[in-house]
């Protein structure tokens, strides 16, 4: 027993044996802490369905390694194939391969984007002038049209359908202006993030982060499915068409000019 700090022998018999009342003493001592969870990071989960039974895929530790196979939750599935996760970031790299641009191309690419916004704005700018002369030129005709109308000139009949055609040609005009102000440059910004979403893929390459090579698949494309221990997916327009090429460069990219009627 222990007694003013000092442990003493004591002279009665115990009530538990030494070994018991340790033992009670590490259960107590554990109760009092707070157990820790462990909990397994699976890079791709939440990325695949099973293209057998339309299951979730989910992932396990066998031996060490991640192994990615179909919940079942749907009821019996034909996809009885497990696959390990490193064979799985293979297929990922395989693709962000055939879609990858080096930082080298990217800048190329975006130079040669900042210069065709220049043009674009140029003649943006010119076209816009040369429709505000022909509205001009249109309003000029109206006035000389009803002049000839109050002159007797015109039926009234002649002089609604002469001032019909020039007021749609007028509306045209005019949609065409706002065309060119507001739309005319549309595919300039959606070129640039395509093309830094293909330098991603580049860097996706280098830096091997899966939690990020899940995203950017989602970001790009759908239907991402498990199929006999094949990633298979549909990737979105223009991905599959530089996938399709195999490799994307700076000299192989091509985008189209939709320009304001």
């Amino acid at each position: 027993m222990k007694y003013a700090g000092e442990i003493f022998e004591g002279k009665h018999k115990p009530l538990v044996s030494k070994k018991l009342f340790d033992k009670c003493r590490e259960v107590m001592t554990k109760r009092g802490k707070v157990q820790e969870i462990r909990k397994h990071n699976f890079a791709f989960l939440g990325l695949l369905k099973c293209a057998s039974c339309g299951s979730s895929i989910t992932a396990e530790i066998q031996k060490g390694h991640n192994y990615y196979r179909c919940t079942k939750k749907k009821g019996p599935c034909q996809e009885k194939h497990y696959l390990r996760e490193e064979q799985l970031t293979e297929q990922i790299k395989s693709f962000l391969q055939k879609v990858s641009l080096s930082s080298q191309d990217t800048e190329k690419v975006l130079v040669a984007l900042e210069a065709d916004e220049t043009l674009a704005k140029q003649q943006a700018q010119s076209e816009v002038i040369n429709f505000r002369e022909q509205l001009k030129q249109i309003e000029i005709k109206l006035a000389k049209l009803l002049d000839v109308f109050l002159a007797d000139a015109l039926s009234t009949e002649e002089y609604a359908a002469k001032k019909q055609e020039m007021l749609f040609h007028k509306v045209e005009l005019q949609e065409k202006i706002t065309d060119f102000e507001q739309k005319g440059l549309s595919w300039l910004e959606p070129a640039r993030e395509f093309v830094l979403s293909l330098n991603q893929a580049a860097k996706l390459l280098e830096s091997e982060n899966k939690k990020e090579m899940t995203t950017f698949l989602k970001n790009i494309g759908s239907n991402h499915i498990l199929q006999n221990r094949q990633l298979i997916f549909e990737p979105k327009i223009p991905y599959d068409l530089v996938a399709e090429r195999s490799e994307a460069t700076a000299s192989g990219l091509r985008f189209s000019k939709v320009s304001a009627p």
